[in-house]
């Protein structure tokens, strides 16, 4: 019996076709994923009269939408639509950098010495006030015009009575940044924080002198 004669042409076109294919695997280059944060407020040091007593506010969970509690970047493309970032993330969740971001942002930006204790508070903090924030967008805008998204509103309230003291809300709509440049939108935001920062800031100046 004869064994089949197989074409050494087609073996070798063969060879090349699967040669070429082993080659393509692999093509291109890996982009590497980034991360941004936040970054607090940079202020001169001020003095503080060491008579001046300190004011001890609760800085409360900070309520932040699903959609935007999360390490991708959103980014609004059009009404009613948005995409999530895929190889540029925050450092951390919105919802955990927010509340030590805001702290440092209030305490330097007071002209009374204030310790502001976010939580978990310490068992020893005995907070006058609490203040609780609610996000409403955190996000960069490149259609129908760019812009960055960011509006935050605020309360403050007695712990001795449950009253309400202040409440206001911040609208960042001078806030600006260059579509595709994710550290512009990272610093941008910082930006609005550290005024939304000041704002409390003076808010409870008003209250401790009042």
């Amino acid at each position: 019996m004869k064994l089949p004669v197989i074409s050494f042409a087609i073996v070798s076109s063969a060879a090349l076709v699967f040669g070429a294919g082993c080659l393509n695997i692999g093509e291109g280059d890996v982009q590497p994923t980034l991360y941004y944060n936040l970054e607090p407020v940079e202020v001169p040091p001020v003095t503080l009269s060491s008579e001046m007593e300190h004011m001890i506010v609760g800085l409360d969970r900070i309520d932040v939408p699903d959609y935007l509690n999360r390490r991708e970047i959103v980014v609004r493309t059009g009404r009613n639509e948005m995409r999530y970032t895929e190889r540029h993330l925050w450092a951390e969740r919105p919802s955990d950098s927010l509340q030590r971001l805001l702290a440092l942002n209030i305490e330097r930006q007071s002209s009374r010495p204030v310790e502001i204790h976010a939580l978990p508070w310490p068992d020893h903090s005995s907070p006058n006030w609490v203040v609780y924030l609610d996000v409403l967008s955190f996000e960069g805008q490149e259609s129908p015009e760019t812009a960055l998204l960011l509006e935050v509103s605020w309360t403050i309230q007695s712990t001795e009575d449950g009253s309400i003291l202040k409440q206001g809300n911040y609208r960042g709509e001078y806030l600006s940044w260059s579509a595709g440049n994710y550290a512009s939108l990272a610093g941008g935001l910082s930006k609005g924080l550290a005024d939304l920062g000041r704002l409390i800031a003076k808010d409870l100046e008003e209250i401790n002198d009042g």
